[in-house]
């Protein structure tokens, strides 16, 4: 469907996030298989991709038919359009709300290892800004 295609040299960071689902989306994706006949999950796995002048959100979900990982959308922020890229820390997690001039994501990253990779990311999205 959807792809990012940058070299490795391109990019800076790249870092896998969560983003929270809600009953109403659980909800909706019930009634959507069911009218369409079609398995399919919802895209919470998030891959934040970050170049010197680019955030990509990059949403993975499963296909429907022998389960392999897809791009289910994605999402290119210019880093002069993000007005918020805040992580707040506790022990074994990290969560991202990141603000643009027309949206707002919240992710949830796994801290269990300690490397606070997304307070790295904010950090470097301060230098670069």
């Amino acid at each position: 469907m959807f792809s990012v295609n940058l070299n490795d040299d391109d990019i800076l960071m790249k870092i896998n996030a969560s983003k929270s689902i809600s009953k109403k989306d659980v909800l909706i994706n019930f009634v959507g298989n069911l009218l369409t006949s079609a398995g399919g999950d919802i895209a919470n796995k998030v891959w934040l991709i970050l170049t010197n002048d680019t955030l990509y959100l990059e949403y993975k979900g499963h296909a429907a038919i022998g389960y392999a990982e897809e791009t289910r959308d994605l999402y290119t922020i210019p880093l002069k359009e993000l007005t918020e890229f805040l992580v707040t820390s506790n022990k074994n997690e990290e969560l991202i709300k990141i603000t643009t001039n027309q949206k707002k994501f919240v992710f949830i990253r796994n801290n269990t290892r300690g490397d606070s990779l997304a307070l790295a990311m904010s950090k470097v999205i301060n230098d670069i800004k």
